[in-house]
C-alpha cells in the first residue's frame, strides 16, 4: 500500500499542511470538509464536517463534532502520570517507554501494573477553543461551550457554558436555559448548509422559531455526507456513512493510491 498524499486529501476535502501530522500508528475517521492548520494528530478519533483546527497536538481524543473553531496552541488527551509511584516516569510500568532500542531498556523488566487510564475526551458540536488551551482525558466538552484562551479543562464542561482558567472553571452561559435547551433538541449542525440558509443567524431568538418551522415543515434536510477513514495513513476503501461512528474495526482492503496523484 502506498501512504496518502495532501493532494489526495485535499480532493476528498480535507485540508492539511502535510500527510506528516497524521502519525503513523494514527486511525481518524473524518467528515469532509475539515480543515487542520498545523495540527498533529496522534490517535484514534472522529472529527466532524466545517471543523478548523488551527494548530495543536491530538494525542487522544474520541470525538469532535461539527462546526467546531480550536485557535493556535491547543492540546487534547495528552498521556498521565502518577504521583504516589517512586517516580512520575513511565519506565516504572511501560515495557519501552519510548527507548526500546537502548540495550539497557530493553532488558529492563517491571511488574508494576500500567496505571488506569482514564477515557479520551469527547468534545461536542459548535465549540470554540481559545488559544493555548489544554484539554485533559476524561473530560466531555457539551455542544455550542467555550473555553477561554488558556484554559485548562480537568472536568465536563456543561452545552453553551463559557469556562476559563486553571483549572476551568465556569463563567457565564452563552444563552439562558430555554434557548440552550432549544438549541439542544434542534442540533442544527445536523442538517445541510442549504437547509440552513436564510436564518437569520444575529438573532438568536428568530434563528430558533425559524428552524422550528422549516422543522415542522419538513424543510430541513440531515446531513448524510459519508466519512473517510484512515489507517496509518491509507484510505480505507469502504465508505462510511454519517452513523458509522465506530473506530475499532478495520477493514482489511484498503484504497490504492498512485504515486503521482
Amino acid at each position: 500500500m502506498v501512504a496518502v498524499t495532501k493532494k489526495q486529501l485535499s480532493n476528498k476535502g480535507i485540508y492539511i499542511d502535510t500527510v506528516d501530522h497524521l502519525m503513523k500508528t494514527s486511525k481518524v475517521v473524518f467528515e469532509p470538509p475539515i480543515r487542520l492548520t498545523n495540527t498533529i494528530i496522534h490517535s484514534t478519533g472522529v472529527i466532524g464536517c466545517y471543523t478548523n483546527l488551527r494548530g495543536g497536538v491530538i494525542r487522544n481524543v474520541k470525538s469532535i463534532g461539527r462546526f467546531c473553531n480550536f485557535a493556535p496552541g491547543f492540546t487534547i488527551g495528552m498521556g498521565e502520570h502518577p504521583l504516589d509511584y517512586l517516580s512520575t516516569h513511565d519506565f516504572q510500568y511501560s515495557e519501552t517507554f519510548g527507548f526500546g532500542s537502548w540495550e539497557e531498556a530493553k532488558n529492563f523488566n517491571t511488574t508494576v501494573p500500567k496505571i488506569e487510564s482514564k477515557p479520551n475526551p469527547m468534545i461536542g458540536n459548535d465549540v470554540w477553543l481559545g488559544a493555548n488551551v489544554t484539554i485533559l482525558k476524561g473530560v466531555t466538552i457539551g455542544d455550542g461551550a467555550v473555553i477561554a484562551a488558556g484554559a485548562v479543562v480537568n472536568k465536563d464542561v456543561e452545552p453553551y457554558a463559557i469556562v476559563g482558567g486553571l483549572p476551568a472553571k465556569l463563567i457565564r452561559y452563552r444563552f439562558d436555559k430555554e434557548i440552550r435547551e432549544k438549541l439542544l433538541e434542534l442540533k442544527w449542525w445536523n442538517y445541510t448548509l442549504e437547509s440552513l440558509e436564510g436564518i437569520q443567524f444575529n438573532d438568536i431568538e428568530t434563528a430558533i422559531a425559524q428552524l422550528e418551522e422549516r422543522k415542522e415543515k419538513g424543510l430541513l434536510i440531515e446531513r448524510k455526507k459519508p466519512r473517510i477513514k484512515l489507517i496509518n495513513r491509507e484510505i480505507v476503501k469502504r465508505q462510511i456513512n454519517t452513523d458509522d461512528l465506530s473506530t475499532d474495526s478495520e477493514p482489511a482492503e484498503k484504497e490504492r493510491v498512485e504515486n503521482n496523484s
